[in-house]
């Protein structure tokens, strides 16, 4: 078992029968699995009286409730005390507080491992990695738990982990826990699945934000293409409106496509032969220079001869500028996305492979899930359709999407989104 390795992440990687023992999900889904992941184990543990210890880094990544059972220990791995516990805010009182230094790499790693004597699991979310790993097997937790013992400096701490460890050794879980750990998964929505219509209170509020924020912005882009026809404005003057005209342009379509994705359950989308090539060729330029002012470069390649497709076209062309719009957004400059389009069977194979030229991953935008119907980026405030959100409306068009890792590529490197849409 290696324990001088940085990171759990290299930890459960290093040993090749240790990480069969895992499983591991890239990128953005990673990132909308790390917090459903949290969410199962949080009403998991609530429903079972536990006895034993948890390790973190952050004591609230659990509701506070979860940790009112006075026979858990909270174990919290972080650079910072005071900031982390507020006064009178414990989570609980048996709390252990192990701080570590800034230059530490286990910062890199969002970490939540519980040790009970009914189960015991891993989430370890790697920043540095973009990936997501999580396991029930005790040997698997062993691992992850031996990198942290080095970090443990003051004696009465080092007695006190050891003495838990042999109270509560990981064990593999029961079946009666398995299977409630994959039921209450499931009710999560497993992103492998495709996404139910929410209730409908929340598709009523997306509906009332998406009206609200489209309304005002046809309008200013209305105003701003009757200015454009004026003749007295200058060429600087008529190049920033049409920056605004753009800006505009592409947040009412990202509004219109969620917009649609909440309509789905008030009617059947219409479906009919579809010149794919003729959407294509629209959206091409304008993602191409969407992708310009980001400094990325957009690469399509088309075959000769491509026939027509069954599905709707308009809706089609929302969710391609969607899909385009968050992998643009998703990639820091001197990325390279390419659009590849081949046949596969009897479906029309639509392939974007995305590779980054950068080095190091501190300039990687994030997202973050906001519900199960969007995801939100942080530093731009943009929002736009979860990826199981868009697997339920292609697949209303007939179609299908696929995300994985290209075998070759680097941890971050190389997401491929793959659309299948049925040949007329």
């Amino acid at each position: 078992m290696a324990t001088g390795l940085a990171t759990i992440y290299e930890a459960l990687h290093q040993d090749p029968q240790i990480y069969e023992l895992v499983e591991e999900l890239h990128q953005t889904e990673a990132k909308e699995f790390w917090h459903r992941a949290i969410a199962v184990l949080q009403q998991l543990s609530m429903q079972t009286k536990l006895k034993g210890f948890s390790i973190a880094h952050h004591p609230y990544i659990f509701a506070n409730a979860t940790f009112h059972q006075n026979d858990l220990q909270t174990w919290v791995f972080t650079t910072s005390k005071s900031s982390l516990f507020p006064t009178g805010t414990l989570p609980l009182g048996d709390t252990q507080v192990v701080t570590i230094p800034k230059s530490d790499p286990l910062n890199q790693e969002w970490l939540c491992i519980l040790v009970t004597d009914v189960f015991s699991a891993l989430v370890v979310s790697s920043n540095t990695s973009h990936s997501c790993i999580w396991s029930l097997h005790p040997l698997a937790i062993q691992t992850a738990i031996a990198v942290l013992l080095p970090r443990i400096r003051r004696a009465e701490q080092q007695s006190l982990w050891q003495f838990k460890l042999q109270q509560f050794p990981p064990i593999l879980p029961p079946y009666q826990i398995m299977a409630r750990f994959g039921t209450i998964l499931m009710a999560q929505s497993s992103i492998h699945q495709e996404l139910p219509i929410p209730e409908i209170q929340e598709v009523d509020i997306i509906k009332a934000i998406t009206h609200e924020v489209r309304t005002p912005l046809t309008t200013i882009r209305m105003l701003v293409r009757s200015l454009k026809r004026r003749k007295d404005i200058s060429v600087e003057v008529k190049n920033r409106l049409d920056r605004v005209d753009a800006e505009c342009t592409e947040q009412i379509e990202r509004f219109n496509l969620i917009f649609e994705a909440a309509q789905l359950d008030n009617y059947p989308i219409v479906l009919e032969a579809t010149q794919i090539e003729q959407i294509l060729s629209d959206g091409f330029m304008r993602w191409q220079d969407h992708a310009g002012r980001r400094q990325i470069s957009l690469e399509m390649i088309l075959p000769t001869e491509i026939p027509a497709i069954l599905s709707n076209a308009l809706l089609l062309s929302q969710v391609l500028n969607g899909l385009v719009d968050r992998l643009i957004r998703s990639f820091p400059p001197d990325s390279h996305i390419q659009l590849i389009l081949t046949s596969a069977g009897e479906y029309l194979k639509l392939q974007f492979q995305s590779q980054v030229m950068q080095q190091g991953g501190s300039d990687l935008p994030l997202l973050k899930a906001v519900g199960q119907w969007l995801m939100l980026q942080p530093e731009t405030g943009t929002l736009s359709l979860s990826l199981p959100t868009t697997k339920t409306l292609l697949k209303a068009l007939g179609g299908k999407l696929t995300v994985r890792m290209h075998s070759s590529a680097a941890a971050y490197d190389g997401e491929i989104l793959t659309i299948f849409l049925p040949f007329k």
